[in-house]
């Protein structure tokens, strides 16, 4: 439970973040790229596809980056042992 939690935050987080990037790229005149007559659904609807797959990216590597240091842990191990 504290796992899927922290995910749901580190997602809400992208989310934000890149809802704020998308804002600021539509208020500046990129909502003419669009041919929508609602800027804010386009905003909303980029930023949660972004932000799941920045979440996704970001859980894999940090579960590969615990692997690796796993990995090195037992390696130290291994050669103190010798």
């Amino acid at each position: 439970m504290k796992d899927k939690i922290k995910i749901l935050l580190k997602w809400a987080v992208v989310f934000l973040f890149c809802f704020a990037v998308i804002y600021l790229f539509v208020f500046f005149g990129g909502w003419r790229l669009f041919e929508s007559g609602d800027p804010i659904l386009i905003e909303i609807g980029v930023a949660v596809v972004l932000s799941f797959f920045v979440t996704v990216i970001v859980e894999i590597v940090t579960g590969l980056e615990k692997r690796v240091k796993s990995l090195e842990e037992r390696l130290n191990e291994l050669e103190k042992r010798e």
